[in-house]
């Protein structure tokens, strides 16, 4: 399975104020672009492909929102405004939730209460992970596997001591090219890599 991993820091976790960060500069929107680009294509959805959202803006926990296209169930629309209210939808129904608990909504969107470094550590423990920085090996001089993990940020930079530590856990820096791109973009582009794999 591919997976993208997108780290939200200034996206709310409780289901309400998600809704009212739309347009205030959070960049909750970059959210819906996300999801629509690694998980659906003309006519479908990629089935062997994961959208996994860490929001962290919480006085408690950080929800960790998983879209995976193996068990997605039908969404009504896939404007931007709709994925945003599938994703507070299941912010909703995890609001309750303590520390690395979980609930699945009727459409298969899995919430965990859980950290962002817990998350990535749980995967490095078990498949090659990738985190996007444009200092790291290119990705056309790699061969990726069927089952990935790339780590990525919205908007807002990721602190530098994050990258030291995923390093020690083993995660490795892809590049897609010398210019900073938006989290969409990036996941189109290597979603167009892996589909030209022999």
């Amino acid at each position: 399975m591919i997976e993208f991993i997108v780290r939200a820091r200034s996206a709310p976790v409780a289901a309400d104020r998600f809704l009212e960060a739309i347009g205030t500069g959070v960049g909750v929107e970059y959210l819906a672009d996300i999801v629509r680009h690694a998980i659906f294509v003309s006519q479908g959805h990629r089935k062997n492909t994961k959208a996994t959202l860490v929001l962290e803006k919480s006085q408690f926990y950080s929800r960790v929102v998983e879209l995976d296209g193996s068990i997605l169930g039908s969404l009504p629309d896939l404007h931007e405004r709709a994925l945003l209210q599938v994703i507070s939808d299941a912010l909703r129904a995890a609001a309750s939730l303590e520390k690395n608990e979980s609930v699945c909504d009727g459409r298969g969107i899995k919430v965990t209460a859980m950290s962002f470094e817990h998350l990535v550590k749980s995967r490095a423990e078990e498949q090659l992970v990738y985190v996007l920085d444009t200092s790291g090996q290119d990705i056309r001089s790699e061969q990726l596997p069927e089952d990935v993990v790339f780590v990525m940020t919205d908007h807002t930079p990721m602190p530098k001591n994050t990258y030291k530590s995923m390093a020690r856990q083993g995660v490795r820096k892809l590049s897609l090219g010398p210019i900073m791109l938006h989290a969409a973009q990036c996941v189109t582009i290597i979603h167009n890599e892996l589909d030209r794999q022999p």
